[in-house]
């Protein structure tokens, strides 16, 4: 397989979960946190749900999604290269999207041992893609019938198709914020202009969103699979 071809049908992966957690996420769940100290901005940003949607979670999944795409990237830098992945830790961590929303004033200790439980996931991502990569083949999905039989491609599924471990093992070293202006959301006018900007803390929404999400492209790609083979 080409390094195109191996990123074209990851691209594909990351799109479909994205889609699925932007439909998933709830914008009611995510604001509600702030109510206490945004109140009156909250009661009109959740009576324009799909403005929320357009201005504040499709730009921050967005910003997820070009760190999941550099980050695999620096994987197959890695994986094309004749280096030990510990020359690329530093680089994966980098690019990584949940190392970018560790929770500050975390010691150094758990800081290490997350950081580390996020390097080994790409560790395991990268022997995963090895066989796609030398396979003999343009296409994805010839790539995957020349390096996996049926039983093993649907291990590398569920093993590594699992994207939020980090965050559900370590949920309390993660906070993922985004500051919300209602005048840009709501698009201005003297009654909204006069609503402060606010943080909005969205972590547990991210892992019960991105979790869904997950659970469904899963499913799906077993099920082509199945049909593949």
């Amino acid at each position: 397989m080409t390094r195109e071809a191996a990123s074209s049908g990851f691209e594909r992966f990351v799109k479909d979960a994205l889609t699925y957690a932007e439909r998933e996420f709830s914008v009611s769940r995510a604001l509600g946190d702030a109510s206490g100290a945004a109140g009156a901005a909250v009661d009109r940003l959740l009576a324009n749900s799909e403005a929320v949607h357009e201005h504040v979670v499709r730009p921050e999944l967005d910003a997820y999604r070009r760190r999941i795409l550099a980050q695999f990237d620096v994987l197959l830098d890695y994986v094309e290269s004749d280096a030990e992945i510990d020359a690329y830790r530093e680089r994966l961590l980098e690019t990584d999207a949940y190392a970018a929303n560790l929770r500050s004033g975390l010691s150094a200790d758990r800081r290490q041992t997350v950081r580390d439980r996020l390097f080994d996931r790409q560790r395991g991502l990268a022997e995963a893609v090895r066989p796609l990569v030398t396979a003999p083949s343009d296409d994805f999905w010839g790539s995957v019938d020349n390096a996996y039989d049926r039983a093993e491609m649907q291990r590398v599924v569920e093993e590594h198709f699992v994207f939020t471990g980090p965050l559900e093992d370590h949920r309390s070293a993660f906070r993922m914020t985004t500051t919300v202006d209602p005048g840009t959301v709501l698009g201005g006018g003297l009654v909204v202009d006069r609503l402060p900007a606010f943080e909005v803390e969205y972590t547990d929404e991210a892992l019960r969103s991105l979790r869904a999400a997950e659970r469904r492209v899963v499913s799906e790609t077993k099920e082509e699979i199945e049909r593949r083979y």
